[in-house]
């Protein structure tokens, strides 16, 4: 097998293998009580760097903002997010994950890749699983070499 043809081999078992944990992520949420768009909605809020609006949330998604408020309203019913009024204009409403739906995602993301892969490692030979791991510590030093750039080896 040629280099062109093991890139394409690898890329396809990591899609593989993201595909797999994304999907367990979502199980893990549907299993929590939460709608994938609930979901989506609270990774957004962890993701973010300062709490949005109804508004900038709309805009971001791509939804409409009665659509949002409405998802808001049931997150917040659950104790997974709340509205705070903003420090510089106390007519806007932020939104902000609680320390409860914080730890949920803590949760789901935990359960769907650490523990979905350690129970797979199990049935995996040690000297395998050491290798794999090893040839992943190298792929990420050589792809952050090269990160936003191409290289023709």
């Amino acid at each position: 097998m040629n280099i062109s043809e093991k890139t394409e081999e690898i890329v396809k078992y990591v899609r593989q293998v993201t595909s797999i944990i994304h999907r367990k992520r979502h199980e893990i949420a549907q299993n929590s009580n939460l709608t994938l768009d609930q979901f989506h909605t609270l990774i957004y809020l962890k993701k973010t760097d300062h709490p949005p609006t109804i508004g900038e949330m709309a805009k971001e998604t791509n939804k409409a903002q009665n659509t949002i408020s409405e998802r808001v309203s049931r997150l917040e019913e659950k104790g997974f997010v709340e509205r705070v009024k903003d420090k510089n204009d106390r007519r806007v409403s932020r939104v902000t994950l609680t320390q409860v739906g914080a730890g949920l995602i803590s949760s789901i993301n935990y359960q769907a890749s650490t523990e979905l892969v350690m129970n797979a490692l199990v049935n995996i030979d040690t000297e395998v699983t050491d290798n794999m791991l090893y040839g992943l510590k190298e792929l990420a030093k050589q792809l952050e070499k090269y990160e936003g750039g191409f290289h023709n080896a």
